[in-house]
């Protein structure tokens, strides 16, 4: 059984992993199998029915990691600890 459900169709579908919902990543199941994948209704992913199950979760996880998190949850969302100041490297910062 896939840790990748898709609920829907609504005006898109839902993207659920390990069962909780992907934040901000929406799906439009293709013809051919695969799956369009939308990033906050602004950026756009095909990918393949092969290749979904280590796509989805990985986009997942960034998106977690995005929004402060260690991972996309297995079990209870865990919030990372925080890091310093982003500095440039080099010139005057």
């Amino acid at each position: 059984m896939s840790e990748v459900e898709y609920i829907g169709p609504f005006s898109h579908h839902e993207v659920i992993v390990r069962g909780w919902r992907v934040p901000f990543l929406t799906a439009e199941p293709l013809e051919d199998g695969g799956v369009c994948l939308s990033l906050d209704h602004r950026f756009a992913l095909k990918v393949s029915l092969n290749d979904e199950a280590a796509v989805v979760p990985f986009v997942a996880d960034c998106i977690a990691v995005a929004l402060g998190y260690t991972s996309h949850p297995h079990e209870r969302p865990n919030p990372s600890t925080p890091y310093g100041r982003l500095r440039p490297i080099g010139g005057d910062g």
